[in-house]
């Protein structure tokens, strides 16, 4: 996968769009993503803000969204535009999100077998980045990761992680 330092031309140009809005209603801009499914071309923007998007949320300002959209040049390369919340289980694939998430609950996988983690996909909480490896700590205690051995992060609610404050505790 590898985690992007910025977004692609389409991304940019719709981040630099729709941002505004976003905020202007009191939102927050997790992303912008510009991805190729079937023969069709999406254009997802992502979401959030503290107590969670509702439908309705979005609904507010998917008009004015796909307004500001249709007037811009990339137009003709989006079959679809989404708005949406970020979720619950939100990628984590940019450099400025891995800082936004630092102290967040993530699963989080790797490439290849790691003798610290033990396992390729590990439940554990974002402890630190800078900018080159990632601190993490759960069940397997503390890793440190480069970023190049992660092949993918995202959030996690922990459901099914029932001793993740006794293991907090203890780190």
């Amino acid at each position: 996968m590898g985690f992007a330092k910025g977004f692609n031309q389409v991304e940019a140009a719709a981040e630099k769009v729709v941002r505004p809005i976003v905020e202007g209603h009191g939102y927050s801009l997790w992303d912008v993503v510009f991805i190729k499914e079937g023969a069709s071309w999406y254009l997802r923007i992502l979401i959030d803000k503290p107590e969670g998007i509702s439908i309705d949320d979005c609904e507010s300002i998917d008009g004015l969204i796909n307004t500001e959209v249709d007037k811009q040049p990339f137009v003709e390369k989006i079959d679809y535009l989404e708005v949406g919340s970020a979720g619950l289980e939100r990628p984590i694939r940019r450099i400025d999100q891995i800082y936004a998430s630092v102290g967040k609950r993530i699963k989080l996988k790797t490439y290849k077998l790691s003798e610290e983690l033990k396992a390729k996909d590990v439940k554990c909480v974002l402890k630190g980045f800078d900018g080159e490896k990632v601190n993490i700590s759960g069940e397997f205690g503390e890793a440190e990761l480069l970023l190049s051995e992660i092949s993918s992060m995202n959030y996690d609610d922990f459901d099914d992680f029932d001793d993740f404050d006794e293991i907090m505790t203890e780190v």
